[in-house]
This record gives structure tokens, C-alpha cells and sequence, in this order.
């Protein structure tokens, strides 16, 4: 009997080994993702060029947020990477709903980049998020991507970074839909983080990076928190979407 779901996998795999092979040949300067143009950084490592030449860039965490984002939602991010999901979020509820914090001070220029050409400008701050407003140290990885609070891995490099407390922000913002991809950082995060009316989370559970043992920690805190995890709409066992039931 034929797997249509294996057929389509095949399929994609193809098309994005082809694109990958042509945009190899090609090597352009911008791409798109989703609807969202973002520039191909200079000088990273070859996985995320591939990931940004097949457009498989933050793919699982653009498909959770396509399906469940909402007009009436505001958001907030933490983690803004290149600016891809915020920019892909003030496409589709504003710009004044969408609000996203980035602690890496070299991805900045790299962010407003993204969002000048796609012509969208949510609320950025280059800042930490944390439990107490000061500093805190901030681990930079040559991948953007893995850089965080924890020095999990060899060759990152240690900065100070400005913190914000999570508990005002997120009374300030008042968020109904909360999305994370803090490497790591959500173990630390989840021991002070007050919800408040925080009704959807979309996150990245790293657990590679903080062990089984506080991955159980942050999955027990949420359902303690009165939120399910969706795992229809969840993908791998990281890409994770937790709705609230009151």
C-alpha cells in the first residue's frame, strides 16, 4: 500500500535539496520564507544556510503560529532571531500587537533588515528578559541560533547583556499568545514567569540542552499552570504548543 505522508516527505526532502543545489549556484541575496524576505547572512555556518536556502528556517514554529495566531491576538516573542516570526506575525495582526525582545546585539542590524523589507515595524527591544532588571551574562555561539543564557557548549563567547524584568513586561504588553526560543533559557524562565493572561504559548523545549529532568520540570510547571499541550499541532517533541484551559 502506498504512505501518501511518506510520498510527501520524499517530496519535500527533494524539492528542498533542489533549492538548496540552485540557490548554491545562485547565491542570493535575499530569500523567502513563508511570505517573509529575509537576507542570508554573511559568514554563518553551512546548516543554517541550508535551512534558509530550503526554507526550512524556524519551519515547525512558523507552522504552529500560522494555524493558531489569531487578529485579536497580541503577541509576544522572546527570541527574535532574525526577525523572521515577528515579521511573519505584524504581516498578520499589526505591528502595534507584536512585540519581541532579542538579548544577541549583533543580530540587530540583521532584524531591522528583515523588517524594512517587509516593510513592517513591531515593537523590538534589544534586551534580556529575565527575573530582576540588570544585567546578566549572555553566551554568543557563532550560530546565532544556540547562543544563550547556558554555556552548554565549547567556543561561545561571554557578554553582559541589559535585563528587563518578565514579570512588568508582560503586565505592560498584556499578551493573549506568548512564543519562545530561548535555547534553554525556558528552565530558568519558568521558575519566576507569572503567565498572567497569557492564553497560547508556541516554544522550543531544548532538551538537549537542559536534560530530561528539567524538560519534565517545564512541561509539569505549565500543566500546573492550567495549559495542554496540543500535540497535534506540536511537532518532534520540541516544537511545542500549549493552550490554556480555564
Amino acid at each position: 500500500m502506498i504512505n501518501i505522508s511518506q510520498l510527501k516527505n520524499k517530496a519535500d526532502r527533494f524539492l528542498q535539496r533542489t533549492k538548496i543545489t540552485y540557490y548554491d549556484w545562485k547565491k542570493p541575496q535575499l530569500v523567502k520564507i513563508n511570505g517573509i524576505t529575509v537576507p542570508v547572512i554573511d559568514n554563518v555556518p553551512r546548516e543554517l544556510q541550508e535551512a534558509l536556502y530550503a526554507g526550512t528556517y524556524e519551519k515547525y514554529e512558523l507552522k504552529i503560529v500560522e494555524s493558531q495566531l489569531q487578529q485579536n491576538d497580541v503577541v509576544m516573542e522572546l527570541g527574535t532571531g532574525i526577525g523572521l516570526v515577528s515579521s511573519f506575525c505584524a504581516k498578520k495582526i499589526g505591528n502595534n500587537r507584536v512585540f519581541t525582545y532579542e538579548a544577541n546585539p549583533v543580530l540587530k542590524p540583521v532584524i531591522w533588515n528583515t523588517y524594512t523589507l517587509n516593510n513592517v515595524s513591531p515593537n523590538l527591544e534589544m534586551c534580556m528578559l529575565g527575573e530582576n532588571v540588570g544585567e546578566q551574562t549572555f553566551y554568543i555561539a557563532k550560530g546565532f541560533w544556540e547562543s544563550s543564557i547556558v554555556p552548554y557548549q565549547d567556543g561561545l563567547q561571554p557578554i553582559n547583556v541589559p535585563v528587563k524584568s518578565f514579570n512588568e513586561e508582560v503586565k505592560k504588553v498584556n499578551p493573549s499568545f506568548l512564543i519562545l526560543d530561548i535555547e534553554g533559557g525556558e528552565y530558568e524562565f519558568f521558575h519566576y514567569a507569572n503567565l498572567h493572561n497569557i492564553q497560547k504559548i508556541a516554544m522550543e523545549l531544548h532538551k538537549r540542552i537542559i536534560g530530561a529532568e528539567k524538560a519534565n520540570f517545564v512541561r509539569s510547571k505549565l500543566i500546573a499552570s492550567g495549559f495542554q499541550l496540543n500535540e497535534k499541532i506540536s511537532f518532534r517533541g520540541r516544537e511545542l504548543f500549549w493552550e490554556k484551559h480555564n
